[in-house]
């Protein structure tokens, strides 16, 4: 079994966390209660999906730390802000990320306050990143989850667009280039024209940034954009919606 198993999450950098959250609803999507990063001016929503999930992380307290997300943000705008894989053990990845040539540090442990009605609990994660944090073309690191049952509930991972996991990620050759071959040296991944693969998650080449979204029903689907009056074009097999605030990159629901 390779230390990197496929997609844990996609990370976007947005403006307004609220609004940002309203956004993700008006498309379909059921959004978690807010986490908080302890000690951090940071917090997040979350979109669970089957398998990954998306999340969207602004800045909560800007007299705190924020690990340079504020001035990311007013710097690049909204969008993609990093990509975390999925493992079954954070050590195994820190030595995968060694093997492929960016070095490996000590994974470590994290933790956040998710706000739940009941009162809040506290996932507990353990991470691994690479040493070199310019190997990847990308900022990437690889997630093992310690607490999954506090992350996951079954009501929301139902979402009203049918949207059932992450396919892909398209980004513009100036970025998504140079990180193709670094990402094939890694343990079980597979390289292909413009394209790499890390189990069922791609990372390609694309005209614009796009993410791609599986989607159970598409007819589901574009009945959710149509009651969130979101814009989009339907064609053969999918739909897709320009860039909003709050994504900062289009998406494209695959059906």
């Amino acid at each position: 079994m390779p230390a990197i198993t496929g997609l844990d999450h996609i990370i976007l950098a947005v403006a307004a966390l609220d609004a940002a959250r309203d956004t993700w609803r008006r498309l379909g999507f059921t959004v978690t209660p807010r986490g908080r990063h302890i000690g951090w001016g940071t917090a997040n929503y979350c979109i669970m999906l089957e398998a990954d999930y998306i999340e969207l992380l602004g800045v909560l307290d800007p007299t705190q730390f924020d690990n340079g997300l504020g001035e990311r943000l007013a710097r690049d705008g909204e969008g993609l802000l990093g990509i975390s894989l999925a493992t079954r053990s954070a050590d195994s990845a820190a030595a995968a990320f060694e093997a492929a040539g960016a070095g490996g540090e000590p994974a470590r442990d994290l933790a956040r306050l998710l706000d739940l009605p009941e009162g809040p609990v506290q996932p507990a994660f353990r991470l691994a990143y690479p040493a070199r944090r310019d190997a990847f073309g990308l900022s990437l690191f690889a997630t093992e989850h310690r607490t999954p049952e506090l992350l996951r509930r079954p009501e929301w991972e139902w979402h009203a667009n049918g949207a059932t996991g992450v396919l892909r990620l398209d980004l513009p050759a100036p970025l998504a280039g140079p990180a193709l071959a670094a990402w094939a040296a890694l343990d079980g991944a597979r390289l292909e024209a413009e394209s790499v693969m890390v189990g069922d998650f791609t990372l390609g080449i694309g005209e614009l940034p796009m993410l791609h979204i599986a989607t159970s029903n598409l007819d589901a689907c574009e009945s959710a954009l149509r009651d969130g009056r979101v814009a989009h074009t339907r064609h053969p097999g999918e739909i897709r919606v320009p860039p909003l605030p709050g994504t900062g990159l289009a998406l494209r629901f695959a059906g």
